[in-house]
């Protein structure tokens, strides 16, 4: 299986935040309380909830990685921010690269845009996946998801070679 990634074109948005809440309601499930869940992977997903992450606020530049066509991995990155904002990927593709493929190419971009590092708050799940790319947990914090919903979360760190 080849995995490819790609900017998100906005004809994805509803096929990535399907990913993302499968990925959260699949896998994370295992390590958060579920008003955490519930608060993190909203369902159903409407069009409002399309139609207000296209308007991509942060200025994320998102990415899905696909295989043989079908997406089942997402990423996003802040470069103002040096921040790696996402990187999920659906739970049939789990174990078979994906996410490293993903995270490998959100660095390009960072190293891309001058960055010499990036952060990114890591769900105690993705923990362990963030370790094995290099990445160094600094601190255990509380992350405010949107609805203001509190979940424990890693701070973690990546310094970028030149």
């Amino acid at each position: 299986m080849t995995v490819s990634v790609r900017a998100m074109r906005a004809e994805d948005a509803q096929a990535f935040l399907e990913v993302h809440r499968a990925a959260i309601r699949e896998i994370a499930v295992a390590d958060y309380p579920a008003a955490v869940i519930e608060a993190w992977a909203p369902l159903p997903i409407l069009q409002e909830d399309v139609e207000q992450f296209l308007l991509n606020r942060d200025g994320e530049f998102r990415l899905v990685a696909e295989i043989e066509g079908k997406i089942v991995g997402l990423g996003a990155v802040v470069p103002q921010n040096s921040e790696l904002r996402a990187c999920y990927v659906a739970p049939r593709a789990i174990r078979s690269g994906v996410g490293t493929v993903i995270v490998q190419e959100i660095e390009r971009i960072a190293r891309e845009h001058r960055l010499t590092f990036l952060e990114l708050d890591s769900s105690l799940t993705a923990e362990p996946f963030y370790l094995s790319l290099g990445y160094v947990a600094l601190d255990r914090i509380t992350h405010q998801l949107n609805s203001g919903q509190q979940m424990a979360s890693v701070k973690m760190r990546k310094d970028l070679p030149g």
